[in-house]
């Protein structure tokens, strides 16, 4: 027994091993057995696929591939991918199609295939032996007939469907999800993204279907002496592209085009079920728009000559930048005036401008392995931003997307079981896994950083040189490093002794990110500034910690000469040498004020990075803040501020009471921003207390905070002014939810009555009194108050509803429900393909619930008893039992319920290997609730009831201080 572990550790430690074993490699090894061989390349595929769809040969999917190789070393065999494909081995043909150098082409140019071997393991290797040996420099052509199922798994070559509004029919389609291993299910190929070539594909269908691929069809031609009522659907040729990017798909969608704005356009069209194509018009408007920027931003014309856009019934991710053929969910495409919120909009705008920027940068120039995905995916996060930031200026959501993304990776990237954004990957399970906040926000966070730190003419000309350069190739991150500094030294942006790579190589290859402590001298007018990593356990003295310094970009702005905008570094953290692997030596910085004005850092959050202050400057801005020129300090860095404070009072390194002191000017605050960092952080206790004895005095003073906020906005006046912005739509849905939530003012009433109102209609699916924006709010609290009439009448709303972000709205206030017996029942819909559910949302409704006041005990319970049949409802990709384990692992806080978390994960650690990433990141999100509520709940319980009886800002900062 190890000592100094608690039975509980133990339980858990034993947990972690089983299901890192049941997953194999660990991250940070690769594993070369699951790597393709490099001595034989592809250079084309011809493929053609014929598709049946429920007729009398069922759901099945047969073809062929030939594919042209090139011998780059002398081999005995051909290795390709392959997995639950039955592949025709007598009728595979290997055939010489040109020798290398000047050598005279053989009579038969057939080569024997002497064996056709499958892979033992699970790297979905299918080896053709052949009779003689392949020489280096010569070109083959590998012929392989295939036949599979054509299942409902939600990846591979695969069936999704939708009932027929008319004719009340279900209604089949097929496509394809094939990133990022899931080609090999479709057809055998060298599935990965290195491996690029052309490809020309040719898709028979029956007539009264339409086929889609990446590229225009070039050519119909009727099948009909051979398959009556069928015809082939032959497609231009495409430019080289990986595998993953590769799509197709068979169905009977209606399209729209977008009208061109000049003769080089690209062809545009949105293509959706015929019951839907009315919620179309707002992606055909802001798709080509946002092409044009980015041609514009990255100087490259889009290559190919169309772009379609399809919404997808039935789809796991939210959406696949497949070059030309771009799939998505319903949710992610599609847009209806009267029935969408502005948030459904923003998220419909933000997600075609993420998969039109990975047409660049993702397809165009591809990671030359996994471990670059966040070049892909950060990237294009980032990008996405700015596209639309282009389309919607009156949204003013540039600012309030790089808080979200700073704030969600704050909590997540503090984990010790989190990991780099450049993430060695070794078994291919792994993958999938690295589809995450840190490929993601962390990924777009630091390239904001850097684009920052770089300016904008520095920033998009290097870009712009990456891409030239690479352009259908493959990159790694030292490409684009090498291309940035190259700009940056040209420009004079960075001194030709720092390089873009030793920068970002510190932010991209560690993981976490620091905490910059700032100690004044305010005798000499300066300051000290050292660095160590953040971790939300507190394990300030841990190897973890210490071992972590980064290249960081220093901003900061005084009470003396306010200036929040200048976001130029005044000065550099570095870090190098010896001191690579240890705390960064601390930096002096001079000419600063007087003890009469503080001094903030990270202006505007331009880097990764919190601030910890000594007790003085943090008085000044407490002072500031709650004083009447609060807003003397910029909207983000009072989020920021907020955060900061409470991220450092839950692990310790601070009182409480600074971070109250300072959320005690929230009744004064207008601007959405600071109020997102509040409540999001005030939501991490809120969980953790909403099952003891404190959670009455948290109420009140939740009412004592959001109370004037409330007032102000008068959130159900019919005379409240109208709003484009973004912000200002969020910011009334936030407060409205918490108003609601803790009961303050008219909310739950007015959500009730509203509500009522709506039950009344004669023609509920056709008239809806409740305002738009407000419809989650209204909707969760009239189901929170109501009893099975109200939930009867929203779910057959749910049933009737022909809007796909509709639907999930509802899904998320039907969750809402205190009556157990229906939080019950409709967690067990949740995995009944009948029950009206779609499988893709099943893990929304599950986290809804788990979250809901009376969800979480019935949610826990679902799971401990249900998780294999949530594991075979979600296979094949069980990588998402994750996102059922994450939501109650941070409501988890008791030393029993750390126990029957850790031996839950270790009698399934088999269910979980998929999802090892996150059961880790589960396990600490326990842990550390745990060691919050021993070394937090009573101070917080001495602490809460001053700051809910309006106790002044100095009672509650001398409270904590002890001063």
């Amino acid at each position: 027994m190890a000592a100094g572990r608690t039975p509980q550790q133990l339980v858990l430690v034993a947990a972690l091993m089983a299901v890192v074993g049941a997953g194999g490699a660990e991250p940070s090894k690769t594993d070369s057995n699951y790597r393709l061989p490099q001595a034989i390349v592809p250079e084309h595929y011809d493929l053609r696929v014929y598709t049946h769809l429920g007729d009398d040969r069922g759901f099945i999917f047969y073809g062929t591939v030939a594919i042209r190789l090139l011998c780059v070393e002398d081999a005995d065999n051909i290795t390709l991918h392959s997995k639950n494909l039955t592949l025709a081995e007598e009728r595979i043909v290997l055939r010489e199609l040109e020798p290398a150098g000047n050598g005279a082409r053989s009579e038969d140019p057939v080569v024997g295939i002497k064996s056709v071997e499958y892979a033992k393991d699970d790297s979905d290797f299918v080896v053709l032996r052949t009779g003689v040996p392949l020489r280096k420099g010569s070109r083959y052509e590998v012929t392989v007939p295939f036949e599979s199922n054509l299942t409902t798994g939600l990846i591979g070559y695969y069936r999704s469907s939708y009932l027929d509004k008319g004719s009340k029919q279900k209604v089949w389609l097929s496509v394809t999800q094939f990133e990022p291993t899931y080609a090999r299910q479709a057809f055998p190929c060298f599935d990965e993204p290195a491996m690029k070539a052309t490809f020309a594909i040719s898709l028979a269908h029956e007539q009264r279907y339409t086929a889609l691929s990446n590229m225009p069809v070039n050519r119909t031609s009727s099948l009909e002496e051979s398959m009556p009522g069928w015809v082939l659907d032959e497609f231009d040729t495409t430019v080289p592209m990986s595998t993953y990017l590769v799509a197709y798909s068979v169905n009977d969608f209606a399209y729209r085009e977008a009208p061109a704005a000049g003769p080089d356009d690209v062809t545009f069209r949105i293509w959706a079920r015929r019951d839907a194509i009315d919620q179309v018009e707002y992606a055909a408007d802001v798709g080509p728009r946002v092409t044009r920027f980015y041609e514009d931003y990255f100087h490259q014309k889009f290559p190919l000559p169309k772009i379609d856009m399809i919404a997808i019934p039935d789809f796991a991710s939210g959406a696949m930048e497949n070059w030309g053929l771009i799939t998505y969910r319903e949710t992610a495409l599609l847009y209806h005036p009267s029935v969408s919120t502005a948030s459904s909009k923003h998220r419909v705008a933000s997600v075609i401008a993420h998969e039109l920027a990975h047409q660049w940068f993702g397809n165009l120039v591809t990671m030359r392995w996994w471990t670059d995905l966040w070049l892909n995916e950060g990237f294009a996060t980032y990008v996405a931003s700015l596209g639309v930031d282009f389309l919607h200026p009156e949204w003013h959501s540039l600012e309030e997307e790089s808080v979200s993304n700073a704030l969600d990776i704050f909590k997540f990237d503090a984990l010790l079981s989190s990991h780099p954004v450049s993430v060695a990957i070794g078994h291919p399970n792994q993958i999938s896994q690295i589809f995450d906040a840190i490929s993601y926000e962390k990924g777009s966070v630091v390239i904001r950083m850097m684009h920052l730190f770089l300016d904008e003419e520095t920033f998009r000309d290097g870009v712009s040189r990456y891409l030239r350069r690479h352009a259908y190739g493959n990159a790694e991150q030292d490409n684009l490093w090498e291309a940035l500094t190259e700009e940056a030294h040209a420009n004079g942006v960075l001194p030709d002794t720092i390089s873009v790579k030793k920068v970002m190589d510190s932010w991209t290859l560690q993981t976490g990110y620091p905490i910059v402590t700032v100690t004044r001298n305010y005798d000499a007018n300066t300051a000290e500034v050292t660095q160590t990593r953040f971790v939300s356990s507190g394990a300030a003295g841990d190897r973890n910690v210490t071992q972590y310094c980064w290249w960081i970009p220093l901003t900061y702005t005084t009470a003396k000469s306010v200036d929040f905008n200048d976001t130029l570094p005044k000065g550099w953290m570095e870090c190098e040498g010896e001191r690579a692997a240890a705390v960064g030596p601390a930096k002096v910085l001079e000419d600063l004020p007087d003890a009469e004005h503080w001094v903030i850092f990270n202006l505007q959050l331009a880097g990764l990075y919190k601030v910890q202050y000594d007790r003085t400057n943090y008085r000044l801005i407490v002072r500031q803040l709650n004083g009447p020129q609060y807003d003397r300090i910029a909207p983000l860095n009072r989020a920021q501020l907020i955060d900061d404070a409470m991220d450092l009072a839950w692990t310790g390194q601070q009182n409480y009471g600074v971070a109250f002191a300072m959320m005690n000017y929230l009744r004064q605050e207008r601007d959405y921003i600071p109020w997102k960092s509040a409540l999001t952080n005030l939501n991490n206790i809120n969980r953790l207390l909403k099952r003891t004895p404190l959670y009455g005095v948290f109420q009140s003073y939740v009412q004592y905070i959001v109370e004037p906020i409330y007032e102000h906005l008068r959130v159900f006046s019919a005379d409240r002014p109208a709003t484009d912005r973004l912000d200002a739509i969020k910011q009334l849905n936030l407060i409205a939810s918490w108003a609601c939530r803790f009961e303050v003012g008219d909310c739950v009433n007015r959500s009730v009555e509203l509500f009522a109102r709506w039950m009344n209609e004669s023609s509920p699916d056709v008239t809806n009194p409740v305002p738009l924006n407000l419809r989650p709010v209204v909707y969760c609290n009239a189901i929170r108050h109501g009893n099975e009439s109200q939930w009867g009448f929203l779910w057959r709303r749910y049933l009737q509803s022909n809007v796909g972000s509709e639907k999930i709205m509802i899904i998320g206030a039907l969750a809402c429900t205190r009556d157990i017996r229906l939080v019950e029942r409709f967690l067990h819909w949740s995995i009944n393909g009948t029950s009206g559910v779609r499988k893709q949302d099943a893990t929304i409704l599950f986290s809804s619930v788990s979250r809901s006041d009376a969800g979480f005990a019935v949610a826990k319970t679902f799971f401990l008893e249900r998780i294999t049949d949530i594991y075979n409802y979600l296979s094949p990709d069980t990588s998402r039992l994750s996102r059922y384990i994450k939501p109650l692992a941070e409501q988890m806080s008791s030393s029993d319920e750390l126990r029957e978390l850790g031996e839950l994960i270790e009698k399934n650690a088999t269910a979980f290997e998929k999802a090892t990433q996150g059961v880790k990141q589960a396990l600490e999100t326990a842990q550390t609730n745990n060691r919050w509520t021993k070394t937090n709940l009573d101070k917080i319980g001495r602490l809460l009831p001053m700051v809910a009886s309006r106790a002044a800002t100095d009672q509650v900062l001398n409270f904590f201080e002890g001063a």
